[in-house]
């Protein structure tokens, strides 16, 4: 998990005795901002850097929230699109959970780019439709018919995929925490001077 850590002794110089009890109240709001102003970016970030990213895909952010107890808040991806998210953050090659990567050739595919569910099961369930490794290409092949006389690739296996960095999460995330903590904490040391008990 990537972390950004927030020294707040440059915000608390000649703070007074009232101000210091206020002060964890104002860290933990400063804090919640910040990580909202984070994934607010990343979110943005998410659309622009990937290609038609799925409402599964977006829904992948999530955040634990800081109180005056517990001076922690975090941004991070949810395990399932971690998994998955991590080589489009640092780039790689991602192997099969299975026996390899169903590529679709000429196939309808979803707003998303991806083959609707369910649509490798039913081309296989067709009588012209078999998988087969056919001149070193692994895939899902239909036999000719009318005036073609050559076997149509219609989904090829591959082996792997290749992905070069493009989230940029980690670097937005600092940025953004950078940019907005100072600004966040003066406003909540504000509003928590406001409340205070005299």
């Amino acid at each position: 998990m990537f972390s950004v850590s927030v020294n707040f002794s440059r915000f608390l110089a000649d703070i007074k005795a009232l101000e210091q009890r206020q002060v964890p109240y104002a860290v933990s709001l400063a804090l919640n901002a910040t990580i909202d102003d984070v994934e607010r970016n990343t979110q943005k970030s998410m659309t622009r850097r990937l290609d038609r990213p799925t409402p599964f895909t977006m829904r992948g952010l999530a955040k634990w929230k800081a109180n005056k107890r517990k001076l922690r808040a975090s941004v991070f991806f949810k395990d399932a699109q971690a998994g998955y998210l991590e080589k489009q953050e640092t780039g790689g090659i991602r192997r099969p959970k299975g026996r390899a990567i169903p590529v679709p050739v000429g196939q309808r595919v979803n707003k998303y780019g991806n083959m609707p569910k369910g649509a490798i099961k039913r081309l296989l369930a067709r009588k012209d439709v078999f998988s087969r490794k056919i001149n070193g290409v692994a895939g899902i092949w239909q036999r000719p018919k009318g005036r073609r006389k050559t076997l149509k690739l219609l989904v090829a296996y591959q082996p792997k995929a290749t992905y070069q960095p493009r989230l940029g999460y980690r670097a937005g995330a600092l940025k953004t925490t950078q940019a907005r903590i100072g600004v966040h904490f003066r406003r909540s040391m504000s509003q928590a001077l406001k409340t205070a008990r005299r």
